[in-house]
């Protein structure tokens, strides 16, 4: 037994002896982090591919991302209403069109059949916006919402705004809390009310 130990003690030794050696005469090749110059990593960092920005860099940078952002919201929007206002003149002047057209037929239609026509324009439904007010609950899902809005008539679909809740990733930040939505609002427009 003790020679068995002796054993182990003189190769522990020698292991501290030569580790000693190892770090202490060997030159280290490999520097430590704090040992490297910025410039020094910055250009290894570039070397792999990737770019390095300093912190007003990054900053300008972020805002330049958001504007560019809010820009294209901006541009969609502004080419939804632009949509919408097309169509809406589209619809006076067809309405004008319908109108000249009328008072030169209404010359020759005697007035049983301008009150039958008029009875018909009076029976058209008209398109109302319906106005909600939206309450999210704690533990309440996308599809729970898209149901809800659906059943007031805010929207037409609640699965196709449900996979467009999934697709836009907004189904994982819906808030909770009260949102004033209508039925003239885009899958967009509800979908950013409603989530941060």
């Amino acid at each position: 037994m003790k020679h068995a130990v002796r054993s182990f003690s003189i190769g522990l030794l020698t292991s501290a002896v030569i580790l000693f050696i190892i770090f202490y005469f060997v030159e280290d090749s490999a520097k430590s982090v704090e040992e490297i110059d910025i410039d020094e990593m910055i250009g290894h960092i570039e070397n792999e591919g990737y770019a390095v920005l300093d912190q007003q860099e990054y900053i300008s940078y972020s805002v330049q991302k958001k504007q560019e952002v809010e820009n294209a919201e901006t541009e969609e929007s502004n080419s939804n209403k632009n949509d919408s206002k097309n169509k809406k003149d589209n619809e006076s002047k067809e309405e004008t069109s319908d109108e000249s057209s009328n008072n030169e037929a209404d010359e020759e239609v005697d007035e049983e059949e301008e009150i039958e026509e008029k009875e018909e324009v009076e029976e058209e439904p008209e398109n109302n916006v319906i106005q909600y007010t939206l309450t999210i609950s704690p533990g309440m899902a996308s599809s729970d919402i898209s149901a809800l809005l659906a059943e007031q008539n805010i929207i037409e679909n609640a699965s196709e705004f449900n996979s467009y809740l999934d697709e836009h990733a907004y189904s994982l930040r819906v808030q909770i809390g009260t949102f004033e939505v209508s039925s003239d609002m885009s899958f967009y427009q509800i979908a950013e009310r409603i989530a941060r």
